[in-house]
């Protein structure tokens, strides 16, 4: 099925999304007007001309479950064995309303999303909705799920593997091998799946790029998305593992490399100088800022209150129910019943809630004077650059948080790298 979308000129202004194979193409003003009229059975979105969000979330990062079967160190979500699902009923009104609504897609995730004891019932309901499917799992699958993947034509599984079976298995409780057994099976059986590999980059697996690069090829996998490490994590101690801005260019240049020598796309946070080596999101611009708040969002939930809660960004505090709640407050855009699933377009249309995304003043001069900004890079992280743990909890926080990112440029910005030299004053700057 076609859609066709108006957004202001920020998100793309006239486009059209195919929820079959789950890609958005601009088209001009007066394609759009000629699809509109020629095929009255085009559903038309006229979001109106926000330019600080899309009329509606583009994509949904929708955690269906809390519960997995690892626990890793750095889990942002802090899933683990013990946790719950959520019933499957509230997420079936969550489809409804969002197909009515034009969502794109929905990337079912967790926890681990194919634990929910009715994922293939979920994956179905929102498919019967017209909206495109993806699939963010640790690629630890029973039978019923890997034949149940097998069968589905234009998946995309997004599987989390972290370098080298060594490398992998230290973080992921020894899962390598049968990741890998899964997803030969799954792209054997099913040659046109999508396979996206995510990684998340320390500086133990930092040298582990070209065997990824390796498994992508053996795998057929279509790309592998880096992720520097977040301070978000369920051990504290592992914030060592963090790379450097300098250790991030060079994974990046490293990574242009293997993309040649491998034939496998990849994507990262970081663009501007890489900017047409890195595989473009086939739904999110991200023209003048992260897509977070203002064109996808988090969509969890509270298993004790029975609410649903809407967020951002699952590398913030609002991802971790057991954060000080000073500190997570800001973080979240709203939540509503289980039985109140219309609340949600109206905490997304709220701008106040969602400040910390979309205000785009709240960037460091640095970064919203850079000729580079809107065009080739989307600027700094208002993640990343957050320091928690100077926050005093007896004033405002959120004024506090807004300080921090007026004051902090971003951490790994490129084109500050490249004018940069060390304490020896030897120049940063690889060339590949």
């Amino acid at each position: 099925m076609i859609k066709l979308y108006r957004e202001n000129l920020e998100f793309g202004e006239f486009s059209k999304f195919d929820t079959t194979i789950g890609e958005l193409e601009s088209i001009s003003e007066k394609e759009f007007n000629i699809l509109e009229k020629r095929e009255p059975e085009i559903k038309v979105y006229d979001h109106g001309l926000s330019p600080n969000r899309t009329g509606f979330p583009r994509r949904i990062y929708f955690q269906i479950t809390r519960k997995c079967n690892l626990s890793c160190d750095y889990c942002f979500i802090k899933a683990s064995p013990d946790q719950h699902h959520l019933d499957k009923n509230v997420i079936f009104k969550i489809a409804d309303y969002c197909g009515q609504k034009g969502l794109m897609e929905v990337r079912l995730t967790g926890g681990e999303p194919t634990l929910h004891p009715d994922f293939i019932e979920i994956y179905e309901r929102f498919k019967k909705n017209n909206i495109y499917v993806s699939v963010a799992t640790n690629g630890i699958w029973s039978r019923e799920i890997r034949n149940f993947l097998i069968n589905q034509e234009n998946l995309w599984v997004i599987v989390s593997v972290d370098g080298s079976k060594a490398t992998h298995n230290r973080y992921r409780n020894g899962s390598y091998d049968r990741i890998v057994e899964n997803l030969e099976k799954l792209k054997t059986k099913n040659p046109c799946a999508r396979i996206r590999i995510n990684t998340v980059l320390t500086k133990s697996n930092k040298e582990d790029l070209e065997n990824l690069a390796a498994l992508a090829k053996t795998i057929g996998a279509e790309s592998i998305t880096l992720i520097p490490l977040r301070p978000q994590v369920r051990n504290p101690a592992i914030k060592n593992e963090m790379l450097t801005s300098r250790e991030f260019k060079h994974i990046i240049e490293r990574m242009v490399v293997y993309k040649k020598q491998y034939g496998v796309n990849f994507t990262t946070t970081m663009e501007t100088d890489y900017k047409d080596d890195i595989m473009a999101d086939k739904i999110f611009t991200k023209k003048s800022s992260c897509a977070a708040g203002r064109e996808g969002t988090n969509l969890d939930f509270d298993y004790a209150k029975k609410k649903l809660v809407v967020y951002a960004c699952s590398y913030c505090p609002a991802s971790d129910p057991d954060a000080d709640q000073l500190i997570r407050a800001p973080f979240i855009a709203g939540d509503f019943n289980f039985d109140d699933v219309e609340k949600f377009g109206d905490i997304w249309n709220n701008d106040d809630n969602w400040a910390l995304f979309r205000d785009l003043s709240l960037k460091s001069e640095e970064c919203r004077t850079c000729d580079e900004l809107g065009s080739r890079c989307t600027g700094s992280c208002p993640i990343q650059n957050l320091d928690l743990d100077e926050l005093n909890l007896k004033i405002d926080v959120k004024n506090q948080l807004k300080q921090q990112m007026r004051q902090n440029a971003e951490w790994y910005c490129f084109k500050k790298i490249f004018t940069r030299r060390d304490e020896s004053g030897a120049d940063w700057s690889v060339h590949v």
